[in-house]
């Protein structure tokens, strides 16, 4: 099918336009042949490559999912918070032991 594919400064095959192209080498019955195309017809074929490929497989596209409605934010103010229960701070002792309880 391709033999090789490379790049070129020449013009395109389906434009004409000079400049940068990308080609392809086959190897046919008949023998060697460069096909040589700009960016935009690469595209192009592309996209007709795409059509075919539909025809082939009897589908249309399909169509983009209508997006989903966003949730509705809740409406009246959030729970309060019940007040601390527990004991005072002064209450409580420290977390941290005392330096002489701590020596061996």
């Amino acid at each position: 099918m391709f033999r090789e594919i490379g790049i070129a400064t020449t013009h395109c095959n389906f434009c004409g336009t000079w400049g940068i192209v990308a080609l392809l080498r086959t190897t046919e019955r008949d023998g060697l042949r460069i096909i040589e195309a700009c960016e935009t017809c690469w595209r192009a074929t592309g996209n007709a490559a795409n059509l075919l490929r539909l025809v082939r497989l009897g589908k249309s596209p399909k169509a983009k999912a209508t997006p989903k409605k966003p949730r509705k934010p809740r409406t009246g103010q959030p729970e309060r918070v019940a007040p601390y229960q527990g004991p005072s701070k002064h209450e409580v002792g420290s977390l941290v032991p005392l330096a002489e309880q701590h020596q061996p």
